[in-house]
């Protein structure tokens, strides 16, 4: 799959898709009864609602007409007040009811994302940038939150409103019922059309947003190299422009969307004027009282609110459609790694790592690995070297799992990696990549994020061993001081000497070292080939890197280029080949 770059708009389809709205709604199910109270609550607003123009007819016809009827004009009166001051009560309920459940939904499918999005692998962030994935668990999903709470029963009460009103109306008058109505028609005609230009704006204003929110994410990631090479200005301008782009969008939109208002208002205006034509015509000819066109009319100002309100949830739906097509979208996206229906628990290993006639290509048409075929024994130090692309990283990826061979396996003491759970897999192979991540909190809690069940004494004494003691407790809190976002105030040394204290306390039976040690210096480097020569018996290992200097001892050293493995053997071995490794030595000492 191509990889979408954030310039580049994502492909949506039109229209509202029934099935993905019934999907939608299976979130709702667990609170089947809360959606009930919710729609009780809506009903008795509707009702006390609709309950004043009936009274004001009767005020009309029997008291103030007549003028001899007080008695029942003071408790018409009084029914009166009592609507007035139940109705707030009732939408204090109702907002605090439909909050609730909408943060309740929103809530369930955010976590759902969020733990789908652990399980995909590498190659699904591989094709889509990070801030096109991040928009879609916040700003889609919060877009949410209305329509799948005071959305739905909103609109089921507007549904049930409106046949009460109609019911009334037709029970006061058939004839200025029907002359009402007849202005409906008009305008759901007009609805009909407007929909489907409203649709595909939504979707360009989704895109939009989608590809700002994708740049910004990656500069901000990057910001520290925009400063080194001077780029602040070029990426304000290209902001501008993307924001310049969404700004366009969202005009038409809004322009688009801002004639369905005025357009049932114009519908409500025409009506109302036909209305008290007929109906002054009536009352004069004396086949209609006042108080039944005075509540006739009230009706008919109420009829249209519940359109109003069903025009706005419906371009509501048309505004999320996209959005909710691309959070399934994600839901849906399978795994390339997944344990096979038969997979067993991989057993303690002893570390024998075998690849047979391996192949692998990021992409079908272009092969990095063909036909690679080593064994690793059980304690042995491998070292990868070879020039940037070679596929030495790629090799490591595979012993982990995070992509499958494209031909051949990969087998552990004998076990091929795809038949066992990919969870007792990674329990026993810990790999520290190139960009040692650090996570907010605290120094002690970043040790043991691989082992959460750890004590604070393992954690320390894990340190120790690595040496990462040194910089720790020089730090205001030691353990316990807190460190930002991606290790913000540390250098590059210490966040690496943090990641190899939390590879060690996981004490794993297979390490992979990618070039862990490129960013220490010398002498904190000496160190840790000390400790690791310790921690390293007994466990097989697999080690990436540049500087030679440090994979000398390895037992075997394997140089990868040209898709596979050019020349192996130890140091000495290689150097006296005078091959790729001895040019490799030389250049470096050159350098230095």
């Amino acid at each position: 799959m191509a990889r979408n770059r954030y310039y580049e708009d994502e492909s949506s389809r039109e229209g509202i898709d029934s099935q993905l709205l019934k999907r939608l709604l299976q979130f709702c199910k667990p609170y089947k009864k809360r959606f009930i109270v919710c729609f009780g609550i809506m009903l008795c607003s509707v009702a006390v609602s609709l309950g004043g123009p009936l009274i004001n007819k009767y005020l009309l016809n029997d008291v103030l007409m007549p003028a001899s009827n007080w008695p029942l004009g003071i408790v018409l009166i009084c029914a009166m007040a009592s609507v007035f001051l139940l109705q707030p009560i009732i939408n204090v309920f109702r907002d605090v009811a439909v909050s609730w459940l909408g943060q309740k939904i929103i809530f369930d499918i955010r976590r759902s994302l969020f733990a789908h999005l652990q399980r995909l692998t590498f190659k699904f962030y591989d094709d889509r940038p990070a801030g096109k994935i991040l928009v879609r668990v916040t700003s889609y999903i919060d877009g949410l939150a209305w329509l799948l709470s005071s959305g739905i029963v909103q609109a089921l009460c507007d549904v049930i409103t409106l046949v009460g009103i109609l019911v009334v109306l037709f029970c006061l008058n058939v004839k200025l019922t029907l002359v009402s109505l007849a202005t409906v028609i008009p305008l759901m005609v007009f609805i009909v059309f407007f929909r489907r230009r409203l649709e595909k704006l939504r979707v360009n204003v989704r895109n939009k947003v989608s590809n700002r929110n994708a740049y910004t994410f990656e500069n901000i990631l990057g910001l520290k190299t925009t400063q080194a090479f001077n780029r602040e200005k070029h990426n304000v301008n290209e902001l501008a422009r993307l924001n310049g782009e969404l700004t366009n969008a969202d005009v038409k939109m809004v322009r688009t969307s801002a004639t369905l208002g005025p357009a049932v208002d114009f519908t409500y205006v025409v009506s109302t004027i036909l209305l008290y034509l007929l109906g002054y015509q009536m009352v004069t000819g004396e086949t209609l009282t006042p108080g039944d066109l005075a509540a006739f009319t009230s009706y008919i100002a109420r009829f249209w609110q519940p359109i109003n309100s069903i025009s706005f949830i419906y371009s509501q739906v048309v505004a999320n459609m996209s959005n909710v097509e691309k959070i399934f979208e994600t839901l849906d996206s399978e795994p390339d790694i997944e344990d096979a229906p038969n997979a067993v628990e991989l057993p303690d290993v002893k570390g024998r790592v075998t690849f047979e006639n391996v192949s692998f290509g990021y992409d079908d048409d272009r092969l990095i690995l063909k036909d690679v075929s080593f064994t690793a024994e059980p304690g042995q130090t491998i070292a990868l070297v070879g020039p940037t692309g070679a596929g030495k990283t790629t090799i490591v990826n595979l012993i982990s799992r995070f992509y499958d061979p494209t031909e051949g396996k990969v087998t552990i003491d004998g076990y091929d990696i795809k038949d066992v759970t990919v969870k007792s897999l990674r329990a026993q192979v810990m790999a520290m990549m190139q960009e040692s991540f650090v996570f907010s909190g605290n120094i002690i809690d970043n040790i043991r994020y691989g082992r959460p069940d750890a004590t604070d004494e393992e954690c320390i004494q894990a340190a120790r061993s690595v040496y990462a003691n040194i910089f720790i407790e020089r730090l205001p809190n030691g353990y316990y001081t807190r460190v930002e976002e991606q290790g913000a105030g540390l250098s590059a040394g210490e966040r690496q000497l943090l990641s190899f204290a939390r590879i060690i306390l996981a004490n794993p039976k297979i390490i992979i070292l990618d070039e862990a040690t490129s960013a220490i210096d010398t002498r904190t480097e000496l160190l840790i080939q000390k400790a690791l020569a310790e921690l390293l018996k007994g466990r097989t290992s697999f080690v990436i890197a540049h500087r030679l200097s440090t994979i000398r001892s390895a037992d075997n050293i394997m140089c990868i280029a040209n898709q596979g493995i050019a020349e192996q053997g130890n140091h000495e071995e290689l150097m006296a080949r005078k091959g790729i490794y001895y040019e490799l030595n030389l250049a470096q000492r050159k350098a230095v």
